[in-house]
């Protein structure tokens, strides 16, 4: 009795350590190829099943537990489990795509259905993704493999477009040429690919601009803020200030009729 209580006792701290041997050794293979595991803390949660399962059967086999009665109900049983846990072993199939196929890593940032918001953790029955506002959504992974996911951050540079009206009375190359010195002069956003301005239309106040151009995901906002303050600055010190929408309204007085 006590043998078998400490060859247990040993199975399962032989399987703790294979376990983290494993999963090091896996997300160390990953990072040599230059590569990163999309969810590192699911794949560690189904390896740690997975391995304590064989251990339990080693322990099972230790104490000469006969599994043939056990296993030989399990088949009926296993058509009922089936049926009953479908959405379940969905959601976990889904999850697996998840991750083997690298559709989703944790830390994206990323849009599903109508959720928006940083992936935290895909687990085996539902991806959690915390929302810009704060919020943590669960979604069963049958869902999110089944919708359109859209991810705002594929690469390491992201285009941003700025509107930018200017008033009709002034030059619009003058205006070009400032907003292009503006551009260059600004350290927080990309150089390549080169920054542009294009021409978008000709609107009731004003003529429209988009000045189009990248920024790193760590300078996204702080680039933005700092390039609308710089390009008001500049206009400001050319005498040339943004329009304001405005309505000219013109009266007509129409002749009054005269009895006669």
């Amino acid at each position: 009795m006590i043998v078998k209580i400490i060859l247990s006792i040993v199975v399962f701290i032989i399987t703790w350590l294979a376990l983290n041997l494993t999963v090091n050794s896996v997300i160390a293979a990953f990072k040599k190829m230059g590569r990163e595991l999309g969810a590192p803390k699911t794949f560690k949660a189904i390896m740690r099943v997975l391995f304590y399962l064989i251990a339990v059967f080693v322990v099972l086999a230790i104490w000469n537990v006969n599994l043939g009665p056990l296993l030989a109900g399990a088949g009926f049983s296993g058509i009922v489990f089936g049926i009953a846990f479908q959405e379940p072993l969905s959601n976990f199939a889904s999850g697996l795509l998840l991750i083997f196929t690298r559709t989703l890593k944790e830390g994206d940032a990323v849009q599903v259905g109508d959720t928006s918001g940083m992936v935290e953790v895909i687990h085996v029955n539902h991806t959690l993704i915390k929302t810009w506002d704060g919020k943590r959504v669960l979604i069963p992974n049958r869902m999110v493999w089944n919708r359109e996911i859209v991810h705002f951050w594929p690469d390491s540079i992201r285009r941003k477009d700025l509107p930018i009206g200017i008033p009709y009375e002034v030059d619009i190359e003058k205006v070009m040429n400032i907003l292009k010195e503006t551009l260059a002069e600004e350290e927080l956003i990309e150089k390549e690919p080169e920054p542009s301005i294009i021409f978008d239309q000709f609107a009731d106040s004003s003529i429209n601009l988009i000045m189009r151009f990248w920024v790193s995901r760590e300078n996204y906002f702080s680039a933005t803020n700092s390039l609308a303050t710089r390009i008001k600055r500049k206009l400001e010190n050319n005498g040339i200030f943004i329009p304001f929408p405005q309505l000219d309204l013109h009266i007509k007085e129409t002749p009054k009729n005269t009895e006669k």
